[in-house]
C-alpha cells in the first residue's frame, strides 16, 4: 500500500506514520511511505508517482488541501483522500472532491483504523487497474471503470467512467495490459470494455450510452462469437448475496 502523508505540521505527519505503521502488519499489507510539507510538492510528485491514499492536511501555507484536492481529482486521479483538519467546516467540500473520510484533529488511532479499513475496503473492490502516462503524470484507471479506447492522431484517447485520458501509448501496448478477457479490440482503432455494450447492430457494438462502435468486417463473426461467450458467461455467473 502506497500512502502520501501531506501536512505541514511535522509531529501530525509522524503520528499518522506511526498509526500507518501499526495498522498495516495487522492486516499483512505492505507499506510505502511518502512525506510531503505543502500540497504544491505533492502535486508535482504525481508525475513520477501514484498512490493509493493521500492523508491530506485542509488547513496548509499555499495551497490548501481543498484545492489540492480539487487539483488531484482535475488531472483524473483515483487515489482516495483522506482529509485531517482541525475544523469540521469543510465537510462538503471534503464530499465535492471525493473524501472518503475526514479526520479532526487531534488524530487518536481508533480514527486512523476506520479511515483505512475503509479504504482497504475499497481498494480491495477496485485493485483491478492499469497505469498510463497522462498529461504527463502517472495515472491509475481501474479497469472497471474503462468503457472504451480509441485512437486519436498520435494519440490514444481512454474514454472512462470519470473522463477521458489521453496517452502516447499505441493500442497495441495497452492490449497487453488488458489481460482481463472482457476487453475485446473490434478493429485497428478500437477497444472496447464489454461490460459496457448493450448489443451488436450491424457492423457496431452499441455501447449502453447509444454511442456506435465500429467492428472490423473481416472480424465481425469472431467479434460476435466473442460476445457471445461473454454473454454466455455472465448468465452462467453465480449469484452471490452480501
Amino acid at each position: 500500500m502506497r500512502i502520501a502523508i501531506c501536512d505541514d505540521i511535522q509531529p501530525d505527519r509522524e503520528l499518522i506514520k506511526q498509526y500507518t505503521e501499526t495498522y498495516c502488519p495487522n492486516y499483512r499489507l505492505s507499506l510505502e511511505l511518502f512525506f510531503f510539507e505543502n500540497g504544491e510538492a505533492l502535486l508535482d510528485s504525481f508525475a513520477k508517482m501514484s498512490y493509493d491514499i493521500v492523508f491530506l492536511d485542509i488547513y496548509m501555507c499555499g495551497k490548501n488541501g481543498i484545492d489540492t484536492a480539487r487539483s488531484i481529482r482535475d488531472a483524473g486521479l483515483k487515489c482516495l483522500i483522506i482529509f485531517t483538519t482541525t475544523s469540521p467546516d469543510y465537510a462538503l467540500e471534503g464530499f465535492e472532491v471525493e473524501a472518503v473520510h475526514y479526520l479532526v484533529k487531534p488524530l487518536d488511532y481508533e480514527q486512523v483504523e476506520k479511515a483505512l479499513d475503509r479504504c482497504r475496503q475499497l481498494l480491495t473492490m477496485s485493485d483491478n487497474y492499469i497505469e498510463i502516462i497522462s498529461n504527463r503524470l502517472l495515472v491509475r484507471v481501474p479497469l472497471q471503470d474503462l468503457i472504451f479506447a480509441e485512437v486519436y492522431g498520435n494519440l490514444t484517447v481512454l474514454h472512462t467512467v470519470s473522463g477521458d485520458l489521453k496517452t502516447y501509448m499505441t493500442l497495441d501496448e495497452l492490449m497487453l495490459l488488458l489481460t482481463d478477457g472482457e476487453f475485446v479490440r473490434c478493429n485497428r482503432s478500437y477497444i472496447v470494455n464489454m461490460n459496457f455494450i448493450a448489443g451488436m447492430e450491424k457492423s457496431d457494438f452499441i455501447l449502453k450510452n447509444k454511442q456506435k462502435i465500429p467492428i472490423s468486417r473481416k472480424d465481425k463473426q469472431q467479434m460476435k462469437q466473442r460476445y457471445a461467450n461473454y454473454l454466455f458467461s455472465m448468465v452462467r455467473r453465480p449469484y452471490v448475496v452480501d
